[in-house]
């Protein structure tokens, strides 16, 4: 008997003729859909500053700078816009235009403001969805939220507590590790931009951000009622250097969201 010796062992036959499967390597993230949130627009003016200026005039100023930006210097970026002009958009409609285009990251763009005009109030401030600390931010989002009176349909926000904010953010723990990464790196670089004080990073349960299924942070700018920085917002230099400012944030966090 011949054979054995020829053939040699069965293994060795399977190894030659089998091709064994490679290990597949999960894709890597890339950043490629920004969605960019003008705040308010249309019916709905936002904050007013004590000289007449509008937040939905600010954020739109802002947004359409850094989308301009973007796509001058991130080739391979595509930019979204959940508003381009002065209309309104309701806030869960935000958050659907960002998952229908598969957005990566989304940055929803704001002015603060004070009951008091004039105000001292000063700074700009990243938040990122999560229950309220501190009763500023509570109010912030408060305020911010309170656009759901211009909406038609308003029972879809009355579920909406602390409670499924916390819910949420576990759901997305990823998302929200990201969402903190980037609001650091907002603070950061808008700190090298803007000569108003830098309030940190902080969280609240804003209804824009619930329905963005991906890092998302919502920047206050700067306090509107403060009649400086209303003159600030408004000048086109100073909207510049706010988009040059989330420009240059989008750079360094998409490196790191990148190689992740």
């Amino acid at each position: 008997m011949i054979f054995p010796t020829i053939l040699g062992p069965l293994s060795l036959w399977l190894s030659i003729f089998t091709v064994s499967a490679a290990p597949v390597s999960p894709a890597r993230p890339h950043l490629d859909v920004i969605v960019l949130d003008a705040g308010h627009g249309g019916k709905d003016a936002g904050a007013i500053g004590t000289n007449g200026y509008m937040e939905k005039q600010a954020t739109l100023g802002i947004i359409r700078k850094l989308g301009n930006l973007i796509e001058k210097e991130m080739p391979g970026v595509k930019v979204v816009y959940t508003r381009k002009d002065d209309r309104f958009i309701e806030l869960y409609r935000r958050g659907e235009i960002a998952n229908q285009a598969k957005g990566k990251l989304f940055i929803s763009v704001h002015c603060n403001s004070t009951p008091q005009k004039p105000s001292k109030a000063t700074g700009f401030t990243t938040y990122i969805l999560r229950p309220g600390k501190t009763d500023a931010a509570i109010h912030v989002a408060a305020r911010e939220n309170a656009v759901i009176k211009y909406e038609p349909d308003k029972t879809r926000y009355a579920h909406l507590s602390d409670v499924d904010f916390i819910l949420t953010s576990m759901s997305r723990n990823q998302d929200v590790k990201f969402s903190e990464k980037f609001a650091a790196l907002v603070q950061q670089e808008l700190g090298k931009k803007i000569s108003i004080a830098d309030n940190g990073v902080s969280q609240a349960g804003f209804f824009v951000l619930v329905g963005a299924s991906m890092p998302n942070v919502l920047i206050e700018t700067g306090f509107i009622s403060n009649p400086k920085e209303e003159t600030l917002l408004k000048s086109e230099s100073g909207q510049s250097n706010y988009a040059r400012g989330i420009l240059n944030a989008i750079k360094k966090y998409k490196a790191i969201y990148e190689r992740s």
